[in-house]
């Protein structure tokens, strides 16, 4: 982790009493170890993810995690601060953001945000048609772009990237989906989403209008980062889609958070029976394979839950900067 993410990163129930018959000793077990988990809409990688997350969780601990679709990481960050979750898939800029109250979440800060883990990176896709014409991104300028599904973090990281770099096509915001049937008929010239390659949808669009991903210079990668150092340089291989070379693109990690009231035993149970039974959720969502504890510690952008850092500090024995250790462990 470079110094400047650090210096980023600055600028920054009670239980029920129970009487009576069993089945009501059965329904306080439940109110007290059901949990919910805000995610993403069904249908995508990264609620596959989350979802082998959950269930190795609740194989391994007293608490059940129902996962529940929602619009996703900029969605579940205001239910989150409304006490409407429990968990929430969260991301790096995401946390950064409403932890200190500025970019999208000015008005709605939520300092009791706190990280538990992150599951993986998620990776930009900034694709045009190869019939396009088009093989830099300054090439995109002016031309019918979709930045990512509308209202999306693909979209708003998009927007930041290229305002570093100059970059101003002519934005068509609209959902995924309405974006990839435009770029297959011809109205736009490319499209965007940050996710988990290989996406659907890009795969999808490939088979009937080729694609091209375009890739970042490492000049380009340099000038982002430096800005924006929750971004990390990442590769989508060659062959990831059909045919389609190695691209250069920008990463971030996605993961789970909580606000800092949820119980310190109960989130320390929960990243201890996530981390070592790790091996199930890589084995079965790929994206996670060589994701350790110290990746939280070297990228996370806002604190730690206080359960989280007991067990990464105090049962790992790994170091933990202080400017992510939380005030209440302090």
């Amino acid at each position: 982790m470079t110094s400047l993410t650090r210096k980023a990163r600055l600028l920054i129930p009670a239980s029920l009493i129970a009487i009576g018959s069993l089945g009501a000793a059965n329904v306080q077990a439940q109110s007290e170890t059901a949990l919910n988990i805000g995610a993403v809409p069904t249908g995508t990688g990264w609620f596959f993810g989350i979802s082998e997350g959950a269930r190795v969780i609740s194989a391994n601990t007293p608490y059940e995690i129902t996962v529940r679709e929602t619009g996703g990481t900029r969605e579940n960050a205001i239910r989150l601060s409304r006490g409407e979750l429990d968990l929430a898939f969260t991301e790096a800029l995401v946390g950064y953001e409403m932890f200190n109250g500025i970019g999208r979440f000015e008005d709605t800060p939520n300092p009791d945000a706190r990280l538990i883990y992150w599951i993986a990176p998620s990776t930009m896709h900034w694709a045009v048609r190869q019939d396009s014409g088009i093989e830099t991104f300054e090439d995109l300028n002016g031309a019918r772009f979709n930045p990512s599904s509308i209202g999306g973090g693909g979209e708003y990281i998009t927007e930041l990237v290229f305002g570093i770099l100059g970059i101003e096509p002519d934005f068509q915001r609209m959902r995924i989906n309405d974006a990839a049937e435009g770029v297959t008929d011809g109205r736009l010239v490319g499209f965007s989403y940050n996710g988990v390659p290989p996406i659907p949808a890009f795969t999808e669009v490939h088979a009937s209008r080729p694609l091209q991903l375009l890739s970042l210079s490492d000049e380009q990668v340099e000038a982002v980062t430096a800005e924006l150092p929750f971004l990390t340089p990442t590769l989508v291989p060659a062959d990831t889609y059909t045919g389609m070379s190695e691209a250069q693109s920008l990463g971030i990690y996605m993961g789970v958070a909580a606000n800092a009231s949820l119980d310190d035993d109960t989130v320390y149970a929960i990243t201890k029976a996530y981390w070592e039974n790790h091996e199930q959720v890589a084995n079965s969502f790929k994206p996670a394979d060589g994701v350790t504890p110290q990746h939280v510690i070297d990228n996370a952008t806002f604190p730690l839950h206080a359960g989280a850092l007991r067990y990464y500090r105090d049962d790992l024995g790994l170091e933990v900067p202080e400017e992510i250790v939380p005030p209440e462990a302090q």
